[in-house]
């Protein structure tokens, strides 16, 4: 029991540390791209992704440095 508890809390600190590296630019696109899958029903699942691959294209020119995603 406690290894998987341990395991878990790695996991989610882990996930805690990416989005902290994330520019403020590709968080932006994360939260864009989660709104339009989960509430954007004129968009489709592929519209919504390639919005998202110009967003983090633009966040990379912008901020300089690949996206941790």
């Amino acid at each position: 029991m406690l290894p998987r508890l341990m395991l878990a809390m790695l996991l989610v600190g882990g996930a805690a540390g990416a989005s902290a590296a994330m520019s403020e630019c590709q968080s932006d696109c994360e939260k864009n791209y989660k709104y339009c899958t989960s509430s954007n029903a004129k968009m489709s699942q592929n519209a919504c992704k390639i919005e998202y691959e110009k967003c983090r294209k633009k966040c990379l020119k912008k901020d300089g440095k690949p996206s941790p995603s």
